[in-house]
């Protein structure tokens, strides 16, 4: 069964939605973030800040490829995954790709109250309002490759709402 990619923002629900999802599938679940942190017995910021966004984009792009086609996984991407080094052409020829479209107001709220969990192109010094336009700033940087997905869905979307327009790209 192909594989499914939920791609967005950070906090957009990713893996929140992509583990009931999995469940409801018979399909097992990956957070591609947290594989990267098992794999490197580091974090996503410690990755940052000892190494550079530019070896953790890398480590992106090897775990993204090492999912072979049709593994019946649901794959929480990180929410630069899509953004880099052609990985959204690589998840839309080895899946079914979901963008879970958060309303950037809400996302930077989400994102702003977890700044201290991991999160690390936020600058945990700076006011609300800095971060909130950072966020907004990274989202519009980001549309482009989100809205190549198969499917767009807003963030507050139902399994049950997903499931059936997965049914429309495979057979569930």
């Amino acid at each position: 069964m192909k594989n499914i990619y939920l791609v967005g923002m950070p906090s957009s629900g990713k893996s929140t939605l992509g583990k009931e999802l999995a469940r409801n599938l018979g399909y097992s679940f990956t957070d591609m973030d947290k594989l990267i942190e098992t794999r490197e017995q580091k974090t996503v910021s410690e990755i940052f800040s000892n190494y550079g966004e530019t070896h953790f984009r890398e480590l992106e792009k090897k775990t993204l490829r090492g999912f072979q086609p049709n593994q019946s996984v649901v794959i929480a991407t990180g929410g630069g995954v899509p953004c880099f080094n052609d990985n959204m052409d690589f998840i839309k020829e080895n899946g079914v790709s979901v963008f879970l479209n958060v309303d950037v107001n809400d996302l930077a709220k989400r994102l702003y109250k977890a700044q201290g969990n991991n999160r690390p192109l936020l600058d945990k010094s700076q006011s609300e309002e800095v971060v909130i336009e950072s966020i907004k700033k990274t989202f519009e940087e980001r549309l482009s490759f989100y809205q190549q997905a198969d499917i767009q869905v807003d963030g507050e979307i139902t399994v049950s709402q997903l499931l059936w327009l997965l049914d429309q790209y495979i057979p569930v």
